[in-house]
């Protein structure tokens, strides 16, 4: 009967410790998909629409214009350097407080990514882009 009770218990045991590992599995998961939910959908966690004056080191201002928005999910930013298109920039559309093609924008990006915006009456007829800051 003794060694029923401990082969018992050692189960129940290694069935606990299972368990519990699992469950932290899970809960560290979950919380590390929150976070990245939350980042895409809080517009308080987005880049602001203000405050472009001091872009950060390594980073690039350009003009944006929004090319098109895909199934109302993505924007399309196309990047430009004094008239000439250098690159191109897909963006969520929840990082913008209301966005549409055509759209004319100040843009801040590193590392492709989309640091800053400000939005811009009309594009800019000089070239006051140096590009890297």
């Amino acid at each position: 009967m003794s060694n029923r009770i401990r082969s018992s218990r050692r189960t129940v045991l290694q069935t606990v410790g299972v368990l519990g590992s699992i469950g932290v599995a899970a809960v560290s998961t979950a919380v590390a998909r929150i976070d990245e939910t939350d980042r895409d959908d809080d517009p308080s966690l987005a880049p602001s629409s203000s405050g472009t004056d001091d872009p950060p080191t390594e980073a690039s201002r350009y003009i944006g214009v929004v090319d098109r928005i895909v199934d109302g999910q993505h924007v399309v930013l196309l990047l430009e350097d004094c008239e000439t298109v250098v690159d191109q920039l897909v963006v969520p559309v929840t990082r913008f407080d209301g966005i549409a093609e055509g759209d004319i924008l100040l843009a801040v990006v590193r590392n492709d990514e989309l640091l800053t915006y400000q939005r811009l009456p009309e594009k800019p007829t000089d070239c006051p882009l140096s590009g890297t800051e």
